[in-house]
């Protein structure tokens, strides 16, 4: 695991509001794009509320992925390209074929290996996003994936799995893709998540018991919580 760069803020999502758009800016002026990994959920949508007021960002070059999926159609209550469209996708000018989330085909294993596909044709195989936003189950899991699994060692790009700790199938990219990005942010809130918060900075910890530690960066992997870290 990259060194993490812990940080308490009484307001994350407005530091992660800033994070995000100055990395967009600075991708789009060196690179022409920003290709950026969405978490789903409830807690990166003040995030979200607040970057879709930023109509000064250069949204025609961003491409959006989604970390994770449940394996349930698009217009799903539980979807996160649903409640991320809601929130952000929707409320932004990013061109539509900028958007890309998971494909819900027959099987989770024919979607897993759709997504593949899209990613290697947009970020490279192996894939190399500017930045990627995650959560932190109670259980110490990131994106989907959940501990006692071994899904944190899963090779290749994305993974299809029926975790018994979550409802139904869901479909994930590996801790090495997520890896990929030159920064990983966690977006931590509530006292239900210290428990997760001290696996996650324990660096002695096993990835398979937190497999939020499986997650690195390229350049700042980072994390923005509103509770106190564990001494």
């Amino acid at each position: 695991m990259s060194r993490l760069e812990a940080i308490t803020t009484t307001d994350p999502a407005q530091l992660a509001a800033e994070i995000v758009a100055a990395a967009l800016i600075e991708a789009v002026s060196e690179r022409g794009r920003f290709l950026m990994v969405l978490a789903g959920g409830r807690t990166p949508e003040p995030l979200y509320r607040r970057l879709s007021d930023r109509s000064d960002l250069p949204w025609d070059r961003v491409h959006l992925f989604w970390g994770d999926e449940r394996f349930v159609p698009s217009d799903h209550a539980a979807s996160n390209a649903r409640s991320v469209r809601e929130a952000l996708v929707d409320r932004v000018p990013v061109p539509a074929e900028h958007v890309h989330p998971w494909p819900i085909m027959e099987t989770a294993n024919a979607s897993a290996a759709a997504y593949a596909a899209t990613i290697i044709g947009t970020a490279g195989d192996p894939p190399k996003f500017d930045l990627s936003l995650l959560g932190l189950g109670a259980d110490c899991h990131t994106a989907s994936l959940f501990p006692g699994t071994g899904a944190h060692a899963s090779p290749g790009i994305t993974l299809a799995s029926r975790p018994a700790a979550a409802v139904g199938e869901r479909l994930s990219l590996t801790a090495g893709a997520l890896s990929r990005s030159l920064i990983t942010v966690f977006l931590v809130t509530g006292p239900e998540k210290r428990g997760a918060l001290a696996g996650l900075l324990d660096e002695s910890g096993d990835p398979d018991t937190c497999p939020a530690r499986a997650i690195g960066a390229r350049e700042r992997l980072m994390l923005l919580t509103d509770q106190p870290l564990p001494v």
